[in-house]
């Protein structure tokens, strides 16, 4: 599965400098880089490719974090109202 990744700058140079950093921290995660297309400011995109497994365990790990953000904030409300 293609995932794009916005890289943003005002300059070609502020630009590349983005796309490197983004590079090694997709790169860490287990995103491999295709390509890039320089499109202007902030419409310059990164394509990786991710295997969807790794995508679907991402966004679990995601809702898990919001699920116990919100009991937390339902506890201290409860507990608040007592």
């Amino acid at each position: 599965m293609k995932k794009n990744i916005i890289v943003g700058g005002f300059s070609k140079e502020e630009r590349e400098k983005e796309l490197e950093k983004v590079k090694t921290k997709y790169s860490k995660k287990g995103y491999n880089f295709l390509e890039y297309i320089d499109n202007g400011t902030l419409k310059s995109v990164a394509i990786f490719d991710v295997d969807e497994v790794f995508l679907k365990k991402e966004k679990s790990k995601n809702l898990f974090i919001l699920a116990g953000f919100f009991l937390l904030l339902s506890a201290y409300l409860f507990l608040k109202g007592n």
